[in-house]
């Protein structure tokens, strides 16, 4: 039966000034989001090609079958 792991993971996202102004701290926050959700995500592609690796140079038993993210902000609105 397979297992479901949590691994915690910091992502630090670094928004820069626009040449037009500052984004506000929501605005700079739902960006960073936003960003941090699109960079987490994990394709089937990349998961075979990492259970590929791991058969050829093993790191452990199993197979990853999925990897799934949530993305927890304090403030997603702009």
């Amino acid at each position: 039966m397979p297992q479901i792991i949590e691994i915690p993971v910091t992502l630090r996202v670094v928004i820069a000034d626009p040449i037009d102004g500052s984004p506000s701290g929501a605005e700079a926050a739902a960006i960073a989001a936003l960003a941090a959700e699109h960079f987490t995500h994990v394709s089937h592609a990349q998961i075979a090609a990492f259970n590929e690796v791991n058969r050829v140079h093993p790191q452990g038993k199993g197979v990853v079958e999925a990897v799934t993210s949530v993305v927890h902000a304090a403030d997603r609105t702009a």
